[in-house]
């Protein structure tokens, strides 16, 4: 079955798709199959008996996950599998996550996640002055670029910024009171609880001991380190 998935493929991306163990990078131009050969090599690394749970392929739509996961269930026996592997996004992989270790922060798993809309009715609880929209982008690619309150307080040039980074810690206070979840708190709040428990880093590392990822261009700061987190145990990472 394995030989017959990889008859699909051209001999460049059959290299790729065989690769088991260790990294590997996948470059290649637009429309060349770079997809096509990460769905295959997910399939083919279940058909050499690979556990599917041990499989975490991410990506950065829910479009092009359901895609993906068509794609590469369409080239199984699905009806054979216990658990299928894990193919979502990196978000909604932060969420599942944070359902089960939301707790190593002492915040509850029933936290509610909000909206751009939300969040900014949140922020003009806060302040009205300074336009929402660049309240929430400011706060935005502060948490994408992992600084905290303090951090952006102690490098805000000019009195806007230090009036946002004042902004952004009571943001956070609010989410924190109760108990809310923004959009890029699913990635930073799994990569804060990894980065301080390194027992748990390695055990979700052991889980996932093949982790693909599709686009992998689009990465920021924050998806990169997690990435690396994720690899405490092992360097089986496909980009």
């Amino acid at each position: 079955m394995s030989e017959n998935l990889l008859n699909l493929l051209n001999n460049s991306q059959q290299d790729a798709a065989k690769h088991i163990d260790g990294p590997l990078l996948i470059l290649a131009g637009a429309g060349s199959g770079k997809t096509k050969t990460i769905t295959t090599r997910l399939a083919f690394l279940i058909s050499i008996g690979i556990d599917p749970k041990s499989i975490l392929t991410l990506t950065f739509t829910n479009k092009a996950a359901n895609e993906m996961r068509d794609r590469a269930f369409a080239l199984l026996d699905t009806s054979s599998l216990n658990t299928p592997p894990l193919l979502c996004t990196f978000h909604k992989f932060g969420l599942l996550f944070l359902k089960f270790y939301m707790m190593e922060l002492n915040r509850k798993n029933n936290f509610i996640i909000i909206d751009s809309d939300d969040k900014k009715r949140v922020l003009k609880s806060i302040n009205k002055d300074i336009p929402t929209a660049l309240l929430s982008s400011e706060i935005s690619k502060y948490k994408n670029s992992i600084m905290t309150p303090l951090e952006v307080k102690a490098q805000a040039q000019g009195k806007l910024y230090s009036e946002i980074a004042d902004i952004y810690l009571q943001y956070e206070e609010h989410l924190i009171k109760n108990n809310l979840v923004d959009f890029d708190d699913l990635i930073l709040l799994p990569y804060k609880i990894l980065k301080d428990n390194q027992k748990l880093s390695q055990e979700i590392s052991s889980k996932y001991q093949y982790i693909m990822v599709d686009e992998y261009q689009d990465t920021n700061e924050l998806q990169y380190r997690l990435l690396r987190l994720l690899c405490t145990s092992h360097n089986n990472l496909c980009v």
